[in-house]
């Protein structure tokens, strides 16, 4: 099949390792495969080299690439505008178009906008969210699949790892990035040489700062912006605190299993959906910054309970959660809409 995948984003995060990921899984698998968007440079860096490239940061660019691959068979969109983009291209390419919900947001949010996304819905051959929580939260109403991420298997941990509690997300206020670092001023691990490092960038850093401060553990809290290796961060790292309630998936959290990285999290959202299916999973209430403090001095104080709980959570993502499964079972959605002979 001829396949495009459709982002429009100028960035490199979360979507876009996702997309690069599942179409470098689609061309393995002996597709032909265009990616439109996210941030030049990364993209060609990650992509493999049998997967194409092309501008889409914008609707407008987006359409123009859509134009210029002409006649394909699948058109995968992923946020709100590469939607409205795969719609307008329908004369040029008509493919199949399915679209992915990586979000609990309504698409659209002026009246026009919700009046052109009606006519999206109506036009996928399937509309994918991408958990449970994200399917029952969506103002539409429930996709018609919920396909869960899978992650590529990591090589085997190093150890010992680095004293470090790890954040790594959006610095936003839906993210409550706030509550970790209470919890561990709380915690007081500090005292034992732990450090709290933060990884990602968004309009909440400066009060998230004056947060640290004003508790008093600025020196133990490491702002580390945008990090371009991530799994380097995830290899050394002793534990990773995912503390956003309402996560639609959580893809760090996959990825940190992958790497047999103890994970404690927020029990809600997706993360239920992930590390919450581990018996014994270590989770706290949504924003509860004491019982972050608690479950801290609990893992932190404890070297060989932290080693089998990463061990663990590496073997649910090897069985439960893999990059392969999650590309054969799109593969199959799409050639339920095109046909099994392309």
């Amino acid at each position: 099949m001829r396949i495009v995948h459709v982002v429009t984003t100028d960035t490199f995060s979360g979507l876009e390792r996702y997309a690069v990921d599942v179409s470098g899984g689609l061309a393995a698998r002996g597709h032909e495969v265009l990616v439109l968007g996210g941030e030049r440079a990364a993209m060609r860096d990650r992509l493999p080299a049998e997967v194409r490239w092309a501008p889409g940061a914008t609707p407008r660019q987006a359409l123009t690439s859509l134009r210029a691959a002409g006649r394909v068979d699948v058109v995968h969109s992923h946020i709100t505008k590469a939607d409205f983009a795969a719609l307008a291209a329908a004369p040029w390419s008509r493919a199949a178009r399915f679209s992915t919900r990586h979000i609990n947001h309504s698409r659209g949010y002026s009246g026009p906008a919700r009046l052109v996304a009606r006519g999206v819905r109506r036009a996928l051959a399937a509309e994918i969210a991408v958990s449970e929580f994200t399917a029952g939260r969506l103002p539409e109403g429930r996709p018609d699949e919920v396909l869960v991420n899978g992650v590529a298997d990591a090589p085997e941990p190093r150890y010992p790892r680095e004293r470090t509690v790890l954040v790594a997300q959006r610095l936003s206020a839906e993210k409550q990035t706030s509550v970790a670092i209470a919890g561990f001023a709380r915690s007081g691990v500090a005292d034992a040489g732990w450090r709290l490092q933060i990884a990602g960038r968004g309009e909440e850093q400066p009060a998230l700062q004056h947060l640290a401060t004003e508790l008093g553990v600025s020196a133990h809290v490491e702002f580390l912006g945008w990090v371009d290796d991530v799994a380097g961060l995830y290899a050394r790292a002793g534990l990773l605190l995912a503390p956003a309630p309402a996560e639609p998936l959580g893809l760090t959290v996959l990825e940190a299993a992958a790497r047999a990285l103890p994970v404690l999290a927020a029990a809600s959202g997706g993360h239920l959906e992930t590390v919450g299916r581990l018996p014994g999973a270590e989770l706290f209430a949504p924003g509860d910054a004491a019982a972050v403090a608690d479950a801290l001095r609990r893992l932190t104080s404890d070297d060989g309970r932290r080693l089998e709980y990463g061990r663990r959570l590496r073997q649910l993502q090897r069985s439960e959660f893999t990059l392969d499964e999650h590309v054969r079972r799109l593969e199959a959605l799409y050639v339920r809409a095109v046909g099994p002979g392309r």
